[in-house]
């Protein structure tokens, strides 16, 4: 009868504390909102990086210093062939910067204008002295032709010397407007990117081909899709010009260079399956993200619960209806009843979504299906059992929150540790120092949320390995947090020392 009694009272204990928690709304906020709010901050990102929609045609402006002075025109028939709006417009537009208006450039290149021109007189002269000089030498009974070659020579030398300083001119001329041309050119830009005209522009060096460098300057240069799209164009663009310099035909580089696509498949027994490192390694990491949620809301709930009910003496009331290992009993069996309704609500989320496909690549997620659903939810009961246990001894210990928010956050970082590991998990789910690590009580329920799925072969040795483990871990937990509970949860006003809390377990043993 006492026993029968005794088990009455933790379910009373135990349905009430479910159905306080399970009512209200912080709980129906992690339990709903929560994972929805947390997916969308994984996946709204990765969409909208990949299915950004253009809004209109972006100018990007060209300083171009190469001797060609042709990369506007290339660089805007090559957008214009890969990237194009709905309505089939060119989605960028190219504009080159001129700094024709200028007064100074206008000076200087009137001046060079009347270089060039000397320049070229004095070249054509130049040719035809050396022709003259030709058929001086050709005809050798012309009267006077040794007095005519040695004038002729007199004159070429002159006129060598005379063009040889004209084009030392002509080349600092040239030089000084392209030093006011990159300079003026880099002020127009800026002026138009600063007033909105401008997305971004582009500065070629003079040795573009032989360097590839080139500046991308731009308002916000967070804009990560222009930029990849303009160097990836560009790399293409100097691939041609360099291919051609060497007299070979582009068209043969890149039929032999056309990338190979790798489709990966993993083999289960006699089947195989498509597989996608993303996904399953993206999935598992989410399910123990999930798994931390259930564990430690539930647990926490059980932690700020008992602190409440100490510090307003409800715990006083409780001990006059039942006996304290009732009341420990009633409260962990009944917040680890809310934490698996919230999972089993998660899971048929899950698999609602999976049947009507609303989840993308679904059927490819070979880890989504009532194996792995039950071994989560083994891992979360053995998981919450321990940390529970914890959380009533934390409660039991300390008289505030604040005493204990250390020891909290200290067993929280504990259970997240697997994530950090998590890319290590996904190369050798079975390594040697990750089995070790997977039998520590603490870290046991994480790692093998991460490892089952991920696993080339089955884990049952280590799974019953697990399973004994935080068997006994519970029940030690357990153990100790009813010890305690029955010596300290009375306790008000007063900081316990560690050495008292060793004294009365040994007291209560």
């Amino acid at each position: 009868m006492s026993r029968r009694r005794n088990m009455y009272n933790m379910w009373h204990v135990a349905r009430w504390e479910f159905r306080n928690r399970f009512r209200s709304r912080s709980y129906l906020f992690n339990t709903f909102i929560s994972p929805f709010i947390f997916t969308m901050l994984f996946l709204l990102p990765l969409y909208f990086s990949t299915n950004q929609q253009p809004t209109g045609v972006k100018l990007i402006g060209i300083v171009d210093m190469t001797e060609e002075k042709n990369m506007a025109d290339r660089l805007s028939s090559a957008l214009e062939r890969s990237y194009r709006l709905e309505n089939q417009l060119s989605e960028y537009g190219i504009y080159t910067i001129s700094i024709r208006n200028v007064p100074e450039y206008r000076e200087l290149q009137r001046d060079l204008k009347d270089v060039q021109a000397q320049y070229d007189s004095l070249n054509r002269l130049h040719n035809r002295i050396k022709k003259e000089r030709t058929a001086y030498f050709t005809q050798k009974k012309l009267p006077n032709r040794q007095f005519s070659l040695d004038r002729s020579y007199e004159r070429l030398r002159e006129v060598r010397e005379e063009k040889e300083l004209v084009g030392i001119e002509l080349q600092r001329y040239k030089t000084a407007m392209d030093s006011m041309y990159a300079r003026e050119a880099r002020v127009i830009a800026d002026s138009l990117i600063l007033s909105r005209v401008l997305s971004a522009y582009l500065v070629f060096s003079p040795d573009f081909v032989k360097s590839g460098r080139v500046e991308y300057h731009a308002r916000e240069t967070n804009d990560l899709l222009d930029s990849e799209r303009l160097e990836k164009t560009l790399q293409r663009l100097i691939v041609h010009s360099r291919l051609r310099a060497l007299k070979i035909e582009p068209r043969k580089v890149r039929d032999v260079m056309r990338p190979i696509h790798l489709e990966k498949y993993k083999i289960r027994g006699r089947d195989e399956e498509e597989w996608n490192v993303y996904a399953q390694f993206y999935g598992p990491l989410i399910g123990v993200f999930l798994l931390f949620i259930a564990i430690f809301s539930s647990g926490g709930y059980l932690f700020s619960g008992l602190m409440m009910e100490k510090n307003n003496r409800v715990i006083e009331v409780l001990l006059s209806y039942a006996r304290p290992l009732e009341i420990m009993g009633g409260k962990i069996l009944g917040m680890g009843a809310v934490g698996l309704t919230q999972v089993l609500i998660w899971m048929a989320i899950t698999i609602t979504l999976t049947v009507s496909g609303l989840i993308p690549g679904s059927k490819s997620l070979s880890y989504l299906n009532f194996t792995n659903g039950f071994y989560f939810i083994l891992y979360f009961s053995l998981g919450y059992l321990f940390y529970g246990a914890l959380f009533m001894t934390l409660g039991s210990i300390f008289s505030n929150e604040y005493d204990a928010q250390q020891v909290n956050q200290l067993l929280r970082m504990v259970a997240i540790f697997p994530v950090l590991l998590s890319l290590l998990v996904v190369i050798n789910p079975s390594s040697l120092w990750i089995r070790l690590l997977s039998y520590i009580p603490f870290l046991t329920p994480s790692f093998m949320i991460l490892r089952i799925p991920l696993s080339d072969q089955p884990l049952t040795t280590d799974i019953w390995i697990t399973v004994i483990i935080m068997t006994v871990a519970i029940l030690l937990t357990i153990g100790v947090a009813a010890r305690l509970f029955r010596v300290t949860m009375l306790m008000l006003g007063k900081k316990p020392t560690w050495t008292e809390v060793l004294y009365w377990i040994r007291r209560s043993a």
